[in-house]
């Protein structure tokens, strides 16, 4: 019988080795791709920008946490339509496809923030329209995507990461992953070469 977990598992890392970089349309490695956006990430700081994370279902969810995190851990801005309010209101005064976009436009994003997307097919619409507005507005986007190279997030980012597989529960958790790959590489985290667990209290905070 089939050892499904070792098959997830392997499959995984195949997704992991598997997965694409670019940078305005140039095929990179993941060293020289996370560098690049490290420096960028770097600029957004010393410039007082923000980061905008964007994701429909699961994505959502992981862009509320990596929100959460860059505030609260990184110390850059960040922030994600999570609300139901103002979520509910942009959705039914313009609609779902647009709700994204609005949000984005009433924060007034310039070339100093990041728009960070999570798409598992890359091609959600209201995914599409904020990358559209940032490739216009010369404002600086990162997105993940999988499923079916050649989406239109791997053509409209200016940081592009793509997931070359074919399911949605693979495609997430390696894009989780990567989440924390950006943050932690310029937090400066390294598992291994930790000797002790972080301990994220604010009364004893160690990272």
């Amino acid at each position: 019988m089939e050892d499904y977990a070792k098959c997830y598992i392997e499959t995984f890392h195949t997704g992991i080795k598997n997965t694409k970089y670019k940078i305005s349309g140039q095929k990179l490695n993941s060293s020289s791709f996370f560098h690049e956006l490290n420096e960028k990430i770097k600029n957004v700081k010393e410039n007082e920008g923000r980061l905008f994370f964007f994701g429909n279902g699961g994505s959502a969810s992981f862009s509320n946490h990596m929100a959460l995190d860059w505030s609260k851990n990184g110390g850059i801005l960040a922030f994600c339509l999570s609300d139901s309010a103002m979520l509910t209101a942009l959705g039914n005064d313009y609609d779902f496809e647009q709700c994204f976009l609005e949000f984005l436009k009433i924060n007034s994003p310039t070339s100093n923030d990041l728009v960070v997307t999570t798409s598992s097919s890359g091609n959600s619409k209201n995914i599409v329209k904020v990358l559209e507005h940032c490739k216009k507005n010369k404002i600086s986007s990162f997105g993940m995507s999988g499923l079916n190279e050649g989406n239109k997030t791997e053509i409209l980012s200016d940081f592009s990461l793509f997931v070359p597989m074919k399911t949605y529960g693979m495609v997430e958790c390696i894009h989780q992953l990567f989440h924390h790959i950006f943050l932690d590489n310029y937090m400066g985290i390294e598992e291994w070469n930790k000797t002790e667990p972080q301990n994220m209290d604010a009364s004893n905070f160690k990272l």
